[in-house]
Order: structure tokens, then sequence, then C-alpha cells
């Protein structure tokens, strides 16, 4: 008689490292082709940021500016005509802060020569203090030098004009554009979202990518109107504390403090070193020299440890590695712009992936599980 049971267990035995080894060469394939598709997906982004970049900005002015759209709708103004009066409403505030700082920012920039010259001089002891390191680093470099490399090949650029014009060209291009995008953003999306939603056949469907908008909405502009009014109060804290140090233009300092506070971490490091070379051409003795910067971390320091996680943290916790991480690549990828969208590009994420249940460990590694009903798993 045929031990049947036998022959199943031994030709199971059999194929066992054959099943195995064709689910790892699987395995490897899908890790492949999503690296694939990370470095297609960051090569479609660098190169498509002049398209991308308008966009991604126009949204969050559009979910920034969305609830007072919304107000004014409720006192009966149709939403075209609400988001344009929104729009010129913002654009005139932003407009007349920038002219506050205008005059003294293009004199602080016609006396950048001469800013330059009086740091040189003022940095001179620190440079002596390091200077057999520098000269022991000419000494390396002259003695691996050759011949071949020591040819100069002199390239003719464009002229500084020509750069600058081309920038503010440019420039100019993509603020009309995100301004356009907007307002359409503003007056349309109602029904833009509303015929997205109508399109898909189950009903399933539509709550689930209801309950995503609705909570990337009330969380992001929750998250942009709360750091807007952070940022603000920061710009009149600094402003008032250089004019209380004497230092020249506190206006634009305090402009400047609160619009780089934006940029997690970077922003106020910069911040930190411009108020330092300020206040070293600024005041003659060291600890005069020091203040600014000094207190600028004081204050940066209040608000960043206490004040943005208790108002920001009860509704969207991020982790901070991640932030700084997100904040790099997105600067990296797309300048200051992408910096200053890189938090909010990581807050929509984490909901994307909070509401997606086989990307749950990773909304949770980007910053702690959503509150119980925040989005409804599909």
């Amino acid at each position: 008689m045929v031990d049947r049971a036998g022959m199943t267990r031994a030709l199971a035995a059999r194929t066992a490292p054959a099943t195995r080894g064709s689910e790892q060469v699987r395995r490897l394939q899908t890790w492949l082709l999503g690296g694939l598709l990370a470095l297609a997906l960051m090569y479609t982004l660098y190169f498509a940021r002049d398209i991308l970049l308008p966009v991604c900005l126009a949204v969050l002015l559009a979910l920034l500016l969305r609830p007072l759209v919304r107000l004014l709708h409720r006192l009966r103004l149709p939403e075209p005509l609400g988001a344009a009066l929104v729009l010129l409403l913002a654009l005139g505030a932003l407009g007349a802060g920038a002219g506050s700082v205008a005059d003294p920012a293009v004199g602080w920039v016609e006396r950048a020569p001469q800013v330059m010259e009086t740091l040189q001089v003022r940095m001179s002891g620190l440079e002596r203090t390091l200077a057999p390191a520098r000269q022991a680093t000419e000494r390396l470099q002259r003695m691996t030098r050759t011949e071949a490399n020591q040819r100069e090949v002199v390239m003719r650029g464009p002229a500084l004009a020509d750069i600058i014009l081309g920038k503010a060209q440019n420039f100019v291009a993509q603020g009309l554009g995100v301004v356009a995008l907007t307002y359409f953003f503003l007056a349309f999306g109602k029904q833009s979202l509303r015929a997205v939603l109508t399109s898909l056949p189950r009903r399933d469907d539509r709550l689930h990518v209801s309950d995503i908008v609705q909570t990337v909405q009330v969380n992001i502009t929750a998250y942009l109107a709360t750091i807007t009014l952070i940022n603000a109060v920061l710009a009149l804290v600094t402003a008032g504390i250089m004019w209380m140090l004497g230092v020249p233009s506190p206006l634009l300092w305090g402009a400047m403090a609160g619009l780089f506070n934006f940029i997690p971490y970077l922003g106020p490091a910069a911040t930190t070193l411009v108020l330092f070379a300020v206040g070293v051409v600024s005041f003659d003795n060291w600890t005069q020299s020091l203040l600014p910067a000094l207190c600028f971390v004081a204050v940066t320091a209040v608000e960043g440890n206490f004040l943005t996680p208790m108002i920001v943290g009860r509704r969207l916790t991020l982790n901070p590695i991640f932030v700084f991480a997100t904040v790099l690549f997105w600067g990296w990828l797309w300048g200051i712009a992408g910096a200053l969208l890189a938090v909010p590009i990581l807050a929509v994420t984490k909901i994307l992936c909070d509401a997606t249940p086989p990307l749950r460990t990773v909304g949770a590694l980007l910053g702690g599980m959503p509150r119980e009903g925040e989005v409804k798993p599909l």
C-alpha cells in the first residue's frame, strides 16, 4: 500500500526551499521597484518644480484663507466674490508690510561692502587665532598641487544685472501664478471636491475620501493659522527687543525673524547669525554686539520649547527627527520655498498614512497615533 502521506511530506520538503527562494526574489523585486519609483518621483519633483511649487504654495494659501471665505459665504456673499475680496485684503496687507521694510532692506544691501569690511576688522582677532591652521592648509595645498591643475581657466558668465533681472522675472511670474491659483482654489475648490466625491461609485469610498479631505483641511488650516499668529507675535517681540537695544532698522529684523521662523530649526539659526552680524557692525564693544543674537536665542527658546508645542502639539504632533530631515530634503529639492512647505507636506503625509491601514505604522513613526475618531480607516 502506497504511503501517500509520506509522499506528500517528502514533496513538500523538496518544494519548500524553492518556495522560500521565490518569495525572497519577489520581495527583492518589490524593494527594487520601490527604489526606482522613489528616484523617478524625486526626478519629477525636481525638474517640475516651476509648475509644482506654485501649485503647492497656492494650496497652502487657500487653506489659510479658506475660513475667511467661508465666513463671508455665511454672510450671503458668493464664494468667487468673497475669494477675490479676501485675496485683495491679503495682498494689501502683504504689500503694506513689505513697503514698511523695503527702505531699510535696500539701505542694508547698499551698505553690504561696508558691513563686510567692518565684520572683517572686528573678527580680525579670531582670524589671527586661526591663522596657523590656515597657513598649514595652504602649505599642504601647495605641496599637493601639480602642474596640470595649476592652469587657470577663465570662464565668462552672465553679468550680475542679467542674473538679477532673470530671477526677478521668474519670481514675478511665479508670484502671479500663485495668486491666480489661490483665487481659483478659494472660489471653486469646494465645487471641484464635490464633483470628485460624486464621481466615486461606492458610498464608503465617498465617506472615506471626505473624512481624509476634512481632516487635512482642519488640521493644516489650524496649523497654518496658529503658526502664522505665533510668528507674527515673534516678529513684534523681536522688533521691540531690537528697538530697546538700539539696533538699527528694528522692524526689518522683526519681519525677518517672523518669516524665517516658518522654516523649523534652520530659520531661527539663520536669523541668529544675521543678528550677530548686525550687532557686530552696529556696536563697538562685544557685550552690546552679542546682545541682539542672545536675546533672540532666548525668545526662540521659549517659543520653540514651550509656546509652540503647547499650542500646536494638541492638534498635530510630528516627530522632530522627521521634521528636520524633511526640511533638509525639501530645501535641497526646491530651495527656500521647499523648506517653507516641508512641515505641511509632512503633516499631510502623516494624515494620509493614518487613514490607510497598511501605512499606519509609518504614520505612527512620523508623529504618533491619531486620536480616536480623527480619521476612519477604509
